[in-house]
């Protein structure tokens, strides 16, 4: 048998040319070139590659190249010369053996790719000579192919050719398991099941590396490192994640005092992976000379798999709110509410979304007007490729949003709002990230104050309090951030906002309000805390607000 090692195809360039005759005892003139033994190879492709011509002397060197060149046509498995008198001068003779012709062909070890498919981008095929130049580089094409296709641990191991038969074997990387180390208080299930590299699975450098992104937009994690140990078999591998977990439960708790707010605290307890099973509990206490409201929040981001499916995530709020909203009715009220929302993701980069809910709203001490129940349904569906959810530097993530209302007092009356909001990330240079947000809005019918859009306030356009915004069933905002992250901890921000909020008409540029600043990230447990400094449009320096808030403006 003879084995196609691509030493055999080398080393024949390292040895010197032995000759049938002395050509010492011969003319030194050329006077024909010939081949012998090619069966199926044309003599002109043959001769057309040698250095030697009729008419020229006789030069060892030369002949040398002429057999390294032959040779390297792929199509022989040996080449000789032998040199005769003819016609006053020597003819030189290309002695050739071919190789077979291929007869069949064996495609071992492939799963990713069809045995017709791996043949189509190697270039071989039944019926032809055997060519070991052609070989070579459809082998480099093959794992060529499976590194571009990111399937970085394969490639071709062995090739044999015997009597017209060509074997290729091949390793794809089979995972044979997959461990976690250092996970000490996420449970092994909460990480696997957001990988689709599972034991018997191919390995795919693409795949895993969304995978990845998955596990850390948990939010539990700092650090994730992937190590590879040899399996079982040679083209096993055991996949190894060293898991360095992130403080995930906290206490807060603070207060402060505003012009109309009077003083105010609040306390809060943060449970975001609930006994290890990335469940997440809020419970949240506000306390103040104004307003007083208690609110309860629950997450699971895999609820009900076995009947709902993967990734199907469940959202539900309660709230009990007592006092007077002094930047919206300015009276005393009571609220007594809940919503729920169900989640699922679509294809890795689609979601939708399904929220419905119900609040109470009745008069306390005095207040005039009539209790009323409201009722909504809200839709939603996104398109998302951002790398990580808290804090990304790269993709989209865009949102179309339906939500209809009915009011329920003496009278019904409903409302519907329309909304979309397109948001960009793009990667500058390390550490930067140049961020936008366009969002539009229309809402139609008897839109409730509570459900009016602003614009003004540390979510739409800063540098302008609560009691400064513009309110209306009509939005545009605009939004650019430039940001550059210092280290795991700090992000600094530089912010530029416009937009407006009406009720008639077109949008007139010039009722546009416009915001700008500097800006500072902390990351904590519950997302980056965020402080802004704008500046407002129609305002002298030094006439800036400084918002506070939890998570990016967008």
């Amino acid at each position: 048998m003879k084995k196609l090692l691509l030493v055999v195809f080398i080393l024949f360039f390292f040895f010197g040319v032995s000759y049938a005759v002395n050509k010492d005892d011969l003319p030194v003139k050329i006077t024909a070139l010939v081949v012998s033994g090619n069966f199926h190879i044309k003599t002109d492709q043959i001769l057309g590659v040698v250095f030697s011509k009729v008419g020229d002397s006789l030069d060892e060197e030369k002949v040398q190249n002429d057999l390294k060149a032959i040779y390297a046509l792929g199509y022989f498995d040996d080449v000789k010369v032998d040199f005769k008198p003819y016609l006053d001068g020597s003819k030189i003779i290309y002695k050739v053996v071919e190789n077979p012709i291929l007869e069949k062909i064996n495609i071992k070890g492939n799963t990713v790719y069809s045995t017709a498919e791996v043949l189509h981008v190697m270039g071989v095929s039944t019926g032809e000579s055997f060519n070991y130049k052609d070989l070579r580089e459809g082998i480099k094409l093959l794992n060529l192919k499976y590194k571009d296709d990111g399937y970085i641990l394969a490639r071709v191991v062995d090739v044999n050719q015997n009597k017209g038969v060509l074997n290729v074997d091949l390793i794809e990387g089979i995972v044979e398991g997959v461990s976690l180390e250092g996970n000490e208080s996420t449970l092994d299930y909460v990480i696997l099941r957001e990988m689709n590299t599972n034991p018997g699975s191919i390995f795919n450098e693409e795949v895993f590396g969304k995978d990845l992104r998955r596990i850390f937009n948990l939010g539990f994690f700092s650090e994730i490192v992937p190590a590879f140990e040899p399996g079982s078999s040679s083209d096993k591998i055991i996949l190894v994640l060293k898991i360095k977990e992130a403080r995930s439960n906290t206490v807060n708790f603070g207060g402060g005092y505003g012009e109309k707010e009077g003083w105010f605290g609040f306390v809060d307890l943060s449970i975001n992976n609930l006994m290890g099973t990335a469940q997440g509990l809020l419970i949240r206490g506000q306390f103040g000379q104004e307003l007083t409201t208690y609110q309860f929040k629950y997450t699971n981001p895999w609820f009900l798999p076995e009947r709902l499916g993967p990734r199907t995530s469940y959202t539900l709020k309660l709230w009990n709110t007592m006092g007077t909203d002094v930047y919206l009715t300015q009276q005393d009220e009571w609220h007594v509410g809940w919503d729920m929302t169900f989640g699922r993701t679509i294809r890795e980069i689609f979601g939708s979304s399904i929220s419905f809910g119900s609040e109470r709203v009745e008069p306390r001490n005095g207040a005039t007007f009539e209790a009323y129940t409201s009722n909504f349904i809200g839709y939603s569906f996104s398109l998302d490729t951002r790398d990580y959810w808290m804090n990304p530097t790269s993709g989209v993530y865009n949102v179309l949003s339906i939500r209809e209302g009915w009011k329920y007092t003496g009278v019904q009356t409903n409302y519907l709002k329309l909304g979309i909001d397109l948001n960009g990330f793009i990667p500058l240079a390390q550490n930067q990230v140049l961020a936008g947000h366009a969002g539009f809005g229309i809402g139609f019918g008897d839109v409730p104050i509570g459900e009016l859009y602003w614009a003004g306030g540390p979510n739409t356009v800063r540098g302008f309090s609560l009691d400064e915004t513009r309110r209306g069933i009509k939005k545009m905002i605009f939004n650019v951030e430039y940001r550059y992250t210092f280290n795991e901890t700090f992000q600094g921000v530089v912010f530029y906002d416009l937009g407006n909020a009406w009720d008639v008409g077109s949008p007139v540029p010039s009722d546009f309000i416009y915001g700008w600043g500097p800006g500072i990230r902390f990351n904590t447990p519950l997302g980056p805390i965020r402080l802004d400094y704008g500046l407002g449009s129609g305002k002298d320096s030094g006439q800036g607000i400084l918002h506070f808030s939890i998570g990016q403006a967008f």
